[in-house]
């Protein structure tokens, strides 16, 4: 199956951006100037077991509005659909109560959920510590509550460092293991859980590429993990936007390779992707949203870990939006986006459904 999607566009993307800090809060860069090509990438990806040419062409047109700051505490995702805002929320949940400032999550619920139903759930990680009273991640919660999906918005430990990535990743195990052991309780199939990581928050998408122990990806394991239940949630599939694929630049500094090696593996999602298919393990199906427009070590990381991919024949689906920028899904307000974040959604919606 092969499809060529080609749209002129109607709105260019600004000739430079400044990046939200707290988009960019979880690791060192701060205010950027992005000139990146407009060239369209042509990916070849796997979905479903189907061969997906994406091409997504966008024309550069001068005078269209430029981003400016915009703050994505106030700021919604531009797409929504008819009654969103009717979504159950049940907030401040806390999934571990270990560490000093217990973590919660938000729960955005179908209303009308029925008692004993489960339904697929969608987690959402940013690249911050706490985003539960964003706007933009209450839309998010909210899209994905009206397309029949439980929206999942949780805290975690992130600060800028290596230690940092390594509590990112331990504190989303542990929601993954809540969501398993208690996800009955907001009604959520812990067997259909989807990883929808953002930005810095895209480093953590190497939870969803671990192998268990019998060498599969994200199943059940007899083994404990850092100290954590054996007990996990099953990751039916990843979704990143302008996510941090890549985490060689960051851990360039580690002296021991051996320790590099394994720092790397376990936490840089295109390393975790190619040691769990060398170890005998299955991805999930991968959707990956790119901003033309971003800076160059974000696109490097996502060209990286998509042409890993392809290479090891991985389910996956790219789009390249080639005049979108860093946060697309809310400072771009244009058909591109929109579409973009439709098609995320229906790629969840199908992974997720029910077998």
């Amino acid at each position: 199956m092969s499809r060529t999607y080609r749209d002129n566009g109607n709105q260019a993307a600004s000739k430079g951006q400044r990046f939200v800090s707290g988009l960019l809060a979880a690791h060192p860069y701060g205010t950027c100037d992005s000139r990146e090509s407009t060239t369209a990438m042509v990916m070849r990806g796997f979905r479903k077991h189907s061969i997906l040419t994406v091409t997504l062409v966008i024309a550069q047109i001068p005078g269209a509005a430029q981003t400016q700051n915009r703050d994505p505490v106030i700021t919604p995702v531009v797409y929504s659909v008819p009654g969103m805002s009717r979504a159950v929320v049940r907030s401040g949940i806390v999934f571990d109560s270990s560490a000093a400032r217990p973590l919660a999550l938000d729960a955005y619920v179908p209303r009308g959920l029925r008692k004993g139903e489960r339904r697929p759930a969608i987690v959402f990680i940013s690249g911050a510590e706490q985003v539960r009273n964003w706007r933009w991640f209450i839309t998010w919660g909210q899209l994905a509550a009206a397309h029949g999906l439980i929206g999942i918005v949780p805290d975690k430990r992130y600060p800028r460092s290596i230690d940092g990535i390594r509590a990112g990743y331990e504190d989303t195990e542990k929601l993954l293991t809540f969501l398993e052991t208690k996800g009955d309780t907001l009604g959520v199939d812990p067997q259909r859980i989807c990883l929808w990581t953002f930005s810095a928050g895209g480093r953590l998408t190497s939870v969803g590429l671990q192998p268990d122990q019998s060498g599969g990806a994200n199943g059940r394991s007899g083994a404990q993990q850092a100290g954590m239940t054996a007990r996990r949630a099953l990751v039916r599939c990843l979704v990143s936007f302008y996510g941090v694929l890549d985490l060689s630049g960051e851990v360039s500094a580690v002296s021991n390779e051996a320790e590099r090696d394994s720092v790397l593996r376990r936490y840089s999602p295109v390393h975790a992707l190619e040691a769990l298919v060398a170890s005998g393990g299955k991805s999930p199906p991968v959707f990956i949203a790119r901003a033309g427009k971003d800076v160059a070590f974000i696109n490097n990381g996502i060209d990286r870990f998509t042409s890993a991919a392809l290479r090891l024949n991985v389910p996956m689906t790219v789009v390249n939006y080639a005049d979108g920028e860093h946060g697309f899904d809310g400072f771009n307000d244009t058909a591109q986006s929109r579409a973009i974040i439709k098609a995320a959604l229906r790629f969840v919606q199908e992974q997720t459904a029910a077998r």
